[in-house]
């Protein structure tokens, strides 16, 4: 298993309360931790032997632990983030920041036609 791979499993047990010890007490709970840990070493090696790129083997290793491709991130605030970032590089005045911010919040469909939804 990658360190990659390793380290996803571990902050998955890290984020249940009490697993750690339940690895060690209770045998359903170790036989399920070690099922996922050998299915999820399992991939990793069909991936590598199909010469599949190491970032969509992460991505594979996310979807199976954590049911999505980029594991337990909060995608809106990497956004909001990534905007705030790129409006500072331009040291715009805070007024046209602030309204920037406000329209990009507030998008809506273009013409009367569209929806959005």
């Amino acid at each position: 298993m990658s360190q990659y791979t390793d380290d996803t499993l571990n902050r998955y047990l890290d984020q249940q309360p009490g697993m750690r010890e339940a690895l060690h007490t209770d045998p359903v709970q170790h036989a399920q931790t070690e099922l996922m840990r050998r299915t999820l070493a399992a991939v990793e090696r069909a991936l590598a032997d199909e010469d599949v790129p190491d970032e969509v083997r992460r991505r594979v290793v996310n979807r199976i632990v954590w049911g999505e491709p980029e594991g337990r991130v909060d995608f809106y605030a990497k956004r909001r983030e990534v905007q705030e970032q790129v409006l500072a590089a331009y040291d715009l005045p805070t007024e046209l920041t602030a309204a920037w911010a406000e329209i990009h919040a507030s998008a809506g469909p273009v013409s009367g036609e569209e929806t959005s939804a």
